[in-house]
């Protein structure tokens, strides 16, 4: 009897030990996942159940070691694990995980593509499919669900060159197989760069969550579609609406409104333990730019500085007003700037804004709002760090291959337990040439090679061939894309819930700076993490990056300056004002067995009789000058006339020279004044001639 007494003891003890397992864990659903997903709080507490975070793509199979040039190799489509015969049907492997987990993000983009090709998951190693269909069916265009768990972007971009991704999670009990099946690709990738540009090109990402032994997880199937259909509107309707989660919270409010003189600061004290749960300002200043770098918004948590970011890069907008709305940070047209990160301290929290700028700046609508937080063990310091690469030179030498100039950046690198959740990019790019080929490579808690290895910078954000056009959603974000394969100004944003990656001693985040073009650039990432007591982030605050000018114009870094050598590059000339309906941009300059953009020149295109373009250079002195310009054209292409400071000048040369489709033409008497001069072209074609294309490459001045 006694011997029973004490098994039952034990027994009852699994039990009850079993029981709070259940408890603490439970089942992972698709509901339960979707409940998480828009749960601002849970990401604010270590992950429980645990799991890793990890990524399957088509990235270049060389890109085997960091200290080999094709670790920067470039060609990232038609790359699988294997391939397989299933049931007398060819399919690529682009997903082979054991469980249980869930696909969290899949995203992908095609080329060449007949719309014939099927997807096939695999589930708890059966061999036949569950679920079976046309990639951009499934992924973006609403087989599975709708917006904004299944999308493509932009919208204003052609379907097929959009980015397609898909939210909805894919849970799996044992294992998951993901094949793809297409007549359009000849064979896999082999692991060489083959170049050949005929048929399909498929690229992908998969972001999948795997659990720790012992957690139960449903298997997708699509009876699930219907079981689940409330919780899938509930989360649709969230997210599209981008609720704040603040119903029903009761919230303290404290101004953050203060006005800042150059190297003043103002604090905010915060009693714990509680949470920040929203943060709302807008910056005023003489230049409203400058003030949106150089204020910076800095946080600390029970002493803890974890965030030191301009204010402008940490809503999200960088260093221009562009009205926006994420799952996290909301912009609007008139300049209040609002982020909904859940921020909990135990003890005292301090918000300080810091004007490292040279004018006053004012700061309104400045609110904090906080709530009660029971601070436990799960409980993470929010952070966030910033740095500019200012005016990085982006190199000369291109290939496919990966040699060449190419080089990874950090984005960012902490210790010690935490939660990756984002980032966003804010550049200025200096050249028409796509700047972003770079994949990012994360390494968690000390990897070797990256469990996260991507295949471009637009496709880690969601969109795909290097297209301009802005959008927004609640996950990922460009506001700007003037910079995408043009000169300007750009603005990536992703924010992470169900693919946020867990580490538990350390992470690095980096990105290569893969660009087309040889040009100079600004290229600022700003992050987003949690992070446990007694963790640190390696990014140090970058105090002359904020201190910097911010370019809003390709002159503040190539001036338009006659030179030490009396000449001035085409492509450096200020772009004033044009008529009709041609083209004026920068284009490279052919250079027999030279990389594309060795040399680059100033393009009008489409131009036609009455046409004018007006273009501005400085001086440093004024004088009388002959100015000798290298004009590139087609054979017989029409002459047009010149004005300097809107006086016509007299033309000697002529443009015969067939060979190298360029001529000297000079211009005679021309009266050039100290700082600021504009040359206009004016086309006086006969009637009936065909549009032109001229290209100015050198301008050369002599003095009288």
């Amino acid at each position: 009897m006694k011997n029973i007494k004490i098994y039952l003891a034990s027994l009852i003890v699994v039990l009850q030990i079993q029981a709070a397992c259940t408890i603490q864990h439970g089942q992972v659903t698709m509901e339960s996942l979707l409940t998480e997903m828009t749960d601002r709080e849970k990401v604010a507490r270590f992950p429980d159940p645990g799991y890793t975070c990890k990524e399957f793509s088509s990235y270049n199979r060389t890109s085997v070691n960091p200290d080999n040039y094709t670790w920067f190799a470039n060609l990232d489509n038609n790359y699988f694990i294997r391939t397989e015969d299933n049931n007398g049907r060819r399919e690529f492997v682009l997903f082979d995980a054991e469980g249980p987990g869930a696909v969290v993000r899949f995203w992908t983009t095609f080329n060449r593509y007949d719309k014939k090709g099927v997807l096939r998951f695999y589930f708890d190693n059966e061999s036949t499919p569950r679920l079976e269909g046309e990639p951009m069916e499934l992924i973006s265009g609403g087989g599975l669900a709708g917006a904004p768990l299944s999308f493509s972007v932009s919208e204003d971009t052609e379907y097929e060159r959009r980015g397609h991704n898909l939210y909805l999670p894919i849970p799996y009990s044992k294992h998951l197989k993901i094949t793809y099946e297409t007549g359009g690709i000849t064979e896999a990738r082999s692991g060489v760069n083959e170049t050949n540009r005929e048929g399909e090109m498929f690229y992908y990402q998969i972001n999948y969550r795997t659990y720790e032994s012992g957690v139960t997880v449903e298997s997708f199937d699509l009876s699930l579609l219907r079981k689940y259909r409330r919780i899938i509107e509930e989360t649709q309707k969230k997210l599209s609406e981008r609720d704040e989660g603040l119903k029903g919270v009761k919230l303290n409010i404290t101004s953050l409104d203060c006005l800042l003189a150059p190297g003043e600061s103002n604090t905010v004290t915060l009693q714990g333990p509680q949470a920040v749960r929203q943060i709302s300002l807008k910056v005023e200043a003489d230049n409203p730019g400058q003030a949106l770098r150089s204020t910076v918004l800095k946080i600390s948590f029970d002493g803890n500085e974890t965030v030191w970011a301009p204010a402008g890069d940490f809503f999200g907008t960088g260093y221009k007003i562009i009205p926006a709305s994420t799952w996290y940070q909301h912009v609007t047209a008139d300049g209040i700037m609002e982020a909904f990160w859940v921020m909990p301290f135990g003890r005292e929290c301090r918000i300080e804004l810091v004007n490292y700028g040279t004018d006053t700046v004012k700061v309104t609508n400045g609110e904090v709002a906080v709530s009660p937080w029971k601070w436990d063990s799960g409980s993470m310091y929010f952070g966030s760090s910033w740095h500019q690469y200012t005016r990085i030179n982006t190199g000369l030498v291109k290939d496919r291959d990966g040699k060449g100039d190419m080089f990874d950046i950090s984005f960012t690198a902490l210790e010690g337990k935490g939660v990756y959740i984002g980032d966003g990019l804010t550049l200025f790019n200096c050249s028409p040439a796509w700047w972003g080929e770079g994949d990012e490579k994360i390494f968690v808690d000390n990897e070797e090679f990256p469990s996260h290895f991507g295949t471009g910078t637009e496709d880690y954000y969601g969109y795909a061939w290097c297209r301009p056009e802005t959008f927004t959603h609640p996950f990922i974000s460009q506001p700007d894309g003037s910079g995408n394969l043009n000169v300007g100004y750009t603005v990536d944003l992703r924010y992470r819930t169900l693919d946020a990656i867990p580490f538990s001693s350390s992470l690095r985040f980096d990105m290569e700076l893969w660009h087309w073009g040889y040009t100079i650039m600004n290229y600022a990432p700003v992050t987003y993490w949690y992070i446990l007591p007694g963790g640190k982030c390696e990014i140090q605050p970058d105090i002359d990056g904020v201190k910097e000018t911010v370019v809003t114009g390709r002159e503040q870094i190539f001036p338009p300056v006659i030179n030490e050598h009396n000449t001035i590059e085409g492509e450096d000339l200020v772009i004033e004002s044009m008529t009709g309906s041609g083209i004026v941009r920068i284009r490279p300059l052919p250079v027999p067995g030279k990389p594309n953009w060795t040399s680059a020149m100033m393009s009008w295109t489409n131009a036609a009789a009455g046409d004018e373009a007006t273009f501005r250079f400085i001086a440093p002195e004024s004088g009388s000058y002959n100015i000798s310009i290298r004009l590139v054209a087609p054979r017989k292409t029409a002459m047009p006339d010149f004005y300097l400071n809107g006086s016509k000048l007299e033309i000697s040369g002529d443009n015969s020279d067939t060979d190298t489709k360029a001529a000297m033409v000079t211009l005679k008497n021309a009266s050039v004044k100290k700082g600021d001069n504009t040359l206009t072209l004016r086309l006086t074609m006969e009637a009936g001639q065909e549009k032109i294309i001229l290209g100015i490459d050198k301008m050369s001045f002599s003095k009288k």
